[in-house]
């Protein structure tokens, strides 16, 4: 028998923040970047982090969550580190900074660490669907989520480059357990 959507255990808040589940982002991410681009990648501490602030020229990209957890994996950064991820993604040919495979790229990023970090845990695996990546790019853009909401920030240095993963999970504001 299928389980109905109101059955379904939604992923909580105390998960979500928990140190554990910041574990699973970082280990998603450390094997993404040693074993698809062959990058040494590191968490670091960048104090007065604004996700939602205006930047300049940077990309992000986002991809949604729905089901036991509705919400989004973003990741920003500026152009350089996202050239050198779609560099390594083409084998190391040079990518010039108009060329379409950085965004193309920069999704597949974003969309490798939201299935890498979904799939490392048990309730959300098979209960979460994800969507297509989006890339957005420009200078001084804000990107707005659902309020409430909780978010996980984290920043990662590979080579030269930094770039920000920000996870998401919306408040649905459907009642808990089984609706008769």
């Amino acid at each position: 028998m299928l389980e109905s959507i109101s059955e379904r255990k939604p992923y909580g808040v105390e998960e979500f923040l928990s140190p554990r589940n910041l574990e699973h982002a970082d280990a998603a991410v450390v094997e993404i970047f040693n074993l698809m681009f062959g990058f040494d990648i590191e968490a670091v501490e960048v104090p007065g982090i604004d996700p939602t602030a205006p930047g300049q020229d940077d990309r992000t990209a986002i991809v949604g969550f729905s089901g036991a957890m509705r919400g989004s994996c973003q990741v920003r950064m500026g152009t350089p580190p996202a050239q050198a991820i779609a560099s390594a993604m083409l084998g190391g040919t040079p990518v010039a900074e108009d060329d379409d495979s950085i965004d193309d790229a920069l999704g597949e990023l974003c969309n490798m660490l939201a299935g890498g970090w979904k799939n490392s845990i048990p309730g959300l695996s098979s209960e979460c669907a994800l969507s297509p990546p989006t890339v957005i790019s420009g200078r001084d853009y804000k990107v707005h989520t659902c309020k409430p909401s909780e978010i996980l920030l984290r920043a990662y240095r590979f080579d030269i480059h930094t770039f920000l993963l920000t996870l998401c999970r919306e408040e649905t504001g459907r009642p808990q357990g089984n609706v008769v």
